[in-house]
C-alpha cells in the first residue's frame, strides 16, 4: 500500500510511505524544536497561520524498500530557508511563497508535492535505510507547520481519510503545475546568474 494523504496505514499490511515526516524532522513547538517522532496526541505545535495547535492523532509506519519514484528527497541546508538538511517524502506537501506563483496562478502561496523540487538548488532523491520511522501528525483541521527551522509543511486534519479532505486554506497544485512552477523558478535563477556574469 502507498500511504499518501488519502489513505490510512492498515495494521499488518505492507506499506510504502510517500507522505509524512521522518521521525527526526524538527518541528516548532512553544518549547522549541522537537523531533516529529517525539510528538503525540495533546502536544502543542506552532503553525504558520493558526498559532498554537494541538496534535490530535499520530500515525506511524516504517519506511520500506520502495521503487525509485517513491524515494525521499534530500534538501540541502538553506535550499528552502532550512538551516539544516531535511529529508522530505515525495508526496509530502510544502508551502512556498512565490511571486511567480502569484503571476502564474493568482496566489502567492503554493502547496506543492516535494517531488516537484527535484533538481532545484541541489535537491535530489536518495535511497534511505529501510525501517526509518515515518509519522503523520494530524489535527482537528489541516495545518501548516514549521519544520527544520524554515520549511513549511502541510499536515492533515482529522478527516484525512475522507474523499473531501482539503488542504489548509492554500492553493494546492497538481504535479504538473508544481513541476512547471519549479521549472520557472529554476529558469529565473539561471537567468539572474547569467546577467550577473555578463
Amino acid at each position: 500500500m502507498v500511504w499518501m494523504g488519502s489513505e490510512r496505514p492498515i495494521a499488518g499490511a505492507a506499506t510504502v510511505v510517500a507522505e509524512g515526516l521522518f521521525a527526526m524532522t524538527p518541528v516548532a513547538t512553544p518549547e522549541g524544536w522537537v523531533p516529529a517522532g517525539e510528538l503525540g496526541p495533546g502536544d502543542a505545535v506552532l503553525t504558520f497561520d493558526n498559532g498554537v495547535q494541538t496534535v490530535s492523532t499520530v500515525y506511524s509506519a516504517p519506511f520500506q524498500d520502495a521503487p525509485a519514484e517513491l524515494w525521499p528527497l534530500r534538501v540541502p541546508a538553506w535550499a528552502l530557508d532550512n538551516r539544516d538538511e531535511i529529508v522530505l517524502l515525495p508526496q509530502q506537501k510544502i508551502l512556498l511563497e512565490s511571486d511567480l506563483a502569484e503571476q502564474m496562478y493568482g496566489d502567492p502561496f503554493a502547496l506543492i508535492p516535494a517531488e516537484a523540487l527535484e533538481f532545484w538548488r541541489g535537491i535530489a532523491r536518495f535511497k534511505p535505510s529501510v525501517g526509518q520511522e515515518i509519522v503523520q501528525l494530524c489535527f482537528e483541521a489541516p495545518q501548516v507547520l514549521y519544520a527544520s527551522r524554515g520549511v513549511l509543511l502541510s499536515c492533515a486534519g482529522q478527516n484525512w481519510a475522507r474523499e473531501d479532505w482539503a488542504d489548509p486554506g492554500f492553493s494546492s497544485y497538481s504535479g504538473a503545475q508544481a513541476r512547471h512552477l519549479v521549472a520557472c523558478h529554476m529558469a529565473e535563477e539561471v537567468g539572474a546568474s547569467l546577467c550577473k556574469e555578463s
